[in-house]
C-alpha cells in the first residue's frame, strides 16, 4: 500500500510509477541483462526521495530526487508524458549499474 502525500498531491506509487515508466523505455531501447523487472524501492525523508532497485536479491545504489524534481515527474507520469532527459538519465544509469551488479554477483 502507498503513501499518499496530501500536501503535494500524489502517492508513493506514482513515484515507483514514473520510475517503472523509465526502465520500461530502457528496456525498450536497451534490454536488459538480466530477467524480471526490477523493484522499485521507494523511501523519503523530509527532503528528498531516495529510491533503489533490486533485482535478484541485489541492489542498486540507492539515487535520490527533491521533492520538486519527484513533483514534476509525477505530474508528467499522470499527464502520460515520458520521464525527462535528466531524470531518464539518472535512472538508466542506476539499471545499468543493477545490471553490472547482477552479472558479478
Amino acid at each position: 500500500m502507498g503513501t499518499y502525500f496530501t500536501s503535494a498531491g500524489f502517492s508513493s506509487c506514482e513515484i515507483g510509477g514514473f520510475v517503472a515508466s523509465a526502465l520500461l523505455h530502457d528496456l525498450r531501447v536497451n534490454n536488459f541483462t538480466f530477467t524480471n523487472f526490477p523493484e522499485v524501492d521507494v523511501s523519503w525523508d523530509e527532503k528528498h526521495f531516495h529510491i533503489t532497485l533490486k533485482v535478484h536479491g541485489v541492489s542498486s545504489s540507492t539515487f535520490s530526487f527533491n521533492y520538486e524534481t519527484v513533483k514534476s515527474e509525477v505530474k508528467r507520469f499522470q499527464d502520460k508524458k515520458d520521464v525527462s532527459a535528466q531524470v531518464f538519465g539518472v535512472i538508466q544509469k542506476h539499471a545499468a549499474e543493477l545490471e553490472g551488479a547482477v552479472k558479478r554477483n
